[in-house]
Parts: structure tokens; C-alpha cells; sequence
């Protein structure tokens, strides 16, 4: 990894109830790259993600964000140093129209992405902007959860699983939207089962297996490993 840390954990042990999820998760994530967990179903993905946002709170190890260790923070603390966390579930409010769900979130630091740059960056949601949460597609939700997270001034974008059951084409429009976003300078932690998609974008993957990482590769490494990857997605 060439670019400075800004996400760093180490050590990571978490459990849900009495049962241990993460066991010893290690990963590194540069200012302003893209960097996926890959893995197969419970491997420990999102939960690795939920802890890094706080939302975790039975847990040992550090994670250390532009230097500081935000582990024992609570969720509120985390995002208003500058993480924002897109669930699988998407947390779109039905009653809500576009626009007051992505009015939402509050800004907790400068360099936040306007309304009018979101919808530009988002033309189907801009066409809906009046719509209510329930009018929207599957698609067009996702769409809007990454959306409303980028005017709060947050630096490090933690997606979890954006493409899950989405069309082709809405896959290829979140990936160009993924792109543009690391051009403008943001970091991506993204959780992702479709493997062709991350490959695309990413700068690093973990493969993640039993609560750790059992193996690393880069952009570069992909080509010449396309078979190990396979064996450790299959189901």
C-alpha cells in the first residue's frame, strides 16, 4: 500500500452475544483508495464493518482512523469524525421522498458534497427527487443510501454489498459512480460477493474466512489468481 493509512485495524476480536464473529481481523485501507472484503456468506464481512462504525460494541483490538483509535467510540462519535456507513438494508424511510431522505443525514465537516453535485452524480435519483421512499426501485434505493451519506462531509465510505440483487445495469452505474468518488478524493471500504464487479475498482482485496483474513492481493495480483479467488467464493 503507496498511500498513507486511513483506516487500520488490527487485532479485531467481536462478538455478537456469546458468539465470537471476528477472530484477529487485520486490514489497511490508503487515503483515497478502494479496497474490498470478499468472502463467502458469514465470513465476517459486515460484521467487520459494523464494528469499525461502532455499531459493535463487544469487541477487542484497535482500529485506528487517520491516526486515532476510534474503537471504543460510540457510533454518533465515529461518523462525526468522518465515517459513514451504507447498510445492506439501505434505511431508506417509505414516507419520505427522495430528497428529505437525502436531506437526512446531518453535515459533520466540510467538504460535503452539494445536493445539486449528488444528483448530478445520481441522474435517476434527481428525476425522482419528489418521489416517496416506496415509489423507488431496488436500484434506485441503493442509489440513494450511497447519495445521502456523501453531503455529511464524511471522508471514509463504508458499503455494504451495494449490487446485491440489483440489475446489470444499475450494477454498472454504481460502479461508475464508485470511480467518480475515488476521483474526488474519497476512501471505500466496500463488502462485495460479486467478484467481477470489485474487481474493477478495487486498489486491494482481504478474502475474508472464519472472522479473518486469509489471504491479500492487489489490483495487479488478480489476473494470474482468478482461479485461487474462485475456490475461495465458491459455496
Amino acid at each position: 500500500m503507496n498511500a498513507a493509512p486511513s483506516l487500520k485495524v488490527a487485532d479485531l476480536n467481536a462478538w455478537y452475544g456469546e458468539s465470537q464473529a471476528l477472530h484477529g481481523m487485520g486490514l489497511e485501507v490508503g487515503r483515497g483508495e478502494v479496497v474490498t472484503l470478499l468472502g463467502r456468506n458469514g465470513a465476517g464481512k459486515t460484521t467487520t464493518l459494523r464494528s469499525i462504525m461502532g455499531l459493535l460494541r463487544r469487541k477487542t483490538g484497535t482500529i485506528r482512523f487517520e491516526g486515532e483509535d476510534i474503537a471504543g467510540r460510540l457510533p454518533e462519535a465515529i461518523a462525526r469524525r468522518g465515517i459513514a456507513y451504507c447498510p445492506e438494508e439501505r434505511g431508506i424511510f417509505a414516507s419520505l421522498t427522495v430528497e428529505e431522505n437525502l436531506l437526512l443525514p446531518p453535515v459533520i465537516a466540510e467538504g460535503g458534497m452539494s445536493v445539486d453535485d449528488i444528483y448530478a452524480l445520481f441522474p435517476n435519483i434527481a428525476e425522482r427527487r419528489t418521489s416517496q421512499g416506496t415509489k423507488l426501485s431496488g436500484g434506485e434505493q441503493q442509489m440513494l443510501a450511497i447519495a445521502r451519506i456523501l453531503r455529511t462531509g464524511a471522508t471514509l465510505l463504508l458499503l455494504d454489498e451495494p449490487t446485491e440483487g440489483l440489475a446489470p445495469v444499475i450494477v454498472q452505474q454504481i460502479g461508475a459512480v464508485i470511480r467518480k468518488l475515488k476521483e474526488r478524493g474519497f476512501t471505500v471500504l466496500l463488502v462485495e460477493q460479486n467478484f467481477r464487479f470489485a474487481a474493477k475498482l478495487a486498489d486491494r482485496h482481504y478474502v475474508v474466512e472464519h472472522g479473518h483474513v486469509i489471504d491479500t492481493l492487489s489490483a495487479s495480483d488478480v489476473a494470474a489468481n482468478l482461479e485461487r479467488i474462485q475456490n475461495y467464493l465458491k459455496v
